[in-house]
């Protein structure tokens, strides 16, 4: 696929939900609208959408194990350097400084370290843990790992969109089951594989060259995504059945929208190539790895040197956390990137 700007402008929106979400109080008006589930369910849809996309079009030119080999190789280098750089850090500074977050890690490290944080999260419900945010890390791990299986070597051409349209009510099922009846809090991959499966649905189409086809759809179906998006969100309790099955549903399906209208020349898709949004998407997965960590460990080391500041809203810790995401991605991230280009 060819380098899309406007896609970094989704980026930006996505971890802007997310650290809004996380930097306000839960009552607090501009959470209104869960923005963190909101953001992430936007990243799912677009990583479904980027992933699909690369693996049919690997899948028309090279053989399934070249395939294979050359996206795994590439995924690595995007997500593993400063994922495990944190870890890494976060056992540094305990051990050298006696300085620790708040975090389960300590304790069970084996499931930080092998991508199934989301399973211990699922079993603890412990959104304490400063590493919370790291079960949507896991899930889309476990995406990568298993979808390409099935788009590259078990599901033909033809039955590609039947499995895709299928996933979107698997996640239906395993929502009803695994969040309804055993009251888990929804962090399983199965939960979420279905907002994978809707950017995959538009990746498909867009294949098949039906681009005049999904706008018109979209065209009647988003204003109805969005009435129940905000019907489940506003009106429906954390309990109730409506809003467990289908809000991811809905902001899939709109967030689809967004997608599809970040690809077209028009109004949407200037604003998102904005150059502010532009930069914040390009860094937008270091903002979401460190934006719990490197804020407070920078608080907890201005009072390990007796430096006192009145920080109410997080002004200082926001400033840390970008300039730390923007150093991380040109001197560290970037150049490791690089090495991509032998897994073309």
């Amino acid at each position: 696929m060819k380098y899309v700007p406007a896609l970094d402008g989704l980026r930006a929106l996505a971890i802007l939900l997310v650290l809004i979400f996380h930097w306000f109080p839960t009552n607090h008006w501009i959470n209104t609208l869960p923005n963190g589930p909101m953001g992430v369910t936007l990243f799912f849809v677009l990583s479904g959408f980027l992933i699909t996309s690369i693996l049919i079009n690997q899948r028309d030119t090279v053989g399934f194990f070249q395939a294979f080999k050359n996206f795994v190789a590439r995924r690595a280098l995007r997500i593993f350097p400063i994922y495990y750089a944190v870890l890494i850090g976060l056992l540094g500074l305990k051990k050298l400084l006696g300085i620790q977050i708040v975090s389960d890690f300590y304790q069970y490290p084996l499931y930080y370290w092998s991508y199934l944080y989301n399973h211990w999260l699922e079993k603890s419900q412990n959104w304490s843990d400063m590493l919370s945010p790291y079960w949507s890390l896991s899930v889309e791990e476990q995406f990568y790992i298993i979808w390409p299986m099935f788009v590259l070597g078990i599901a033909s051409k033809r039955s590609l969109l039947t499995l895709l349209w299928c996933t979107t009510g698997i996640g239906l099922i395993a929502r009803f089951v695994l969040i309804h009846q055993l009251n888990g809090i929804g962090v399983y991959m199965i939960t979420c594989v279905d907002t994978f499966a809707w950017g995959g649905i538009l990746a498909y189409y867009l294949k098949e060259g039906k681009e005049v086809q999904i706008k018109n759809v979209l065209t009647y179906v988003m204003p109805l995504a969005f009435i129940g998006f905000l019907y489940t969100t506003l009106l429906l309790t954390d309990q109730h059945l409506g809003k467990q099955l289908f809000f991811r549903t809905f902001t899939s399906i709109f967030s689809l929208g967004l997608i599809f209208g970040a690809l077209q020349t028009n109004l949407w898709s200037r604003f998102l190539t904005t150059r502010p949004l532009r930069e914040i998407g390009k860094v937008s997965y270091g903002l979401y790895v460190y934006h719990m960590v490197i804020p407070d460990l920078f608080y907890q080391l201005l009072n390990r040197i007796h430096i006192s500041i009145s920080d109410p809203y997080h002004v200082y810790g926001i400033v840390v956390l970008f300039g730390f995401s923007l150093a991380s991605y040109y001197i560290f991230e970037k150049p490791i990137q690089s090495l991509k280009r032998y897994f073309v």
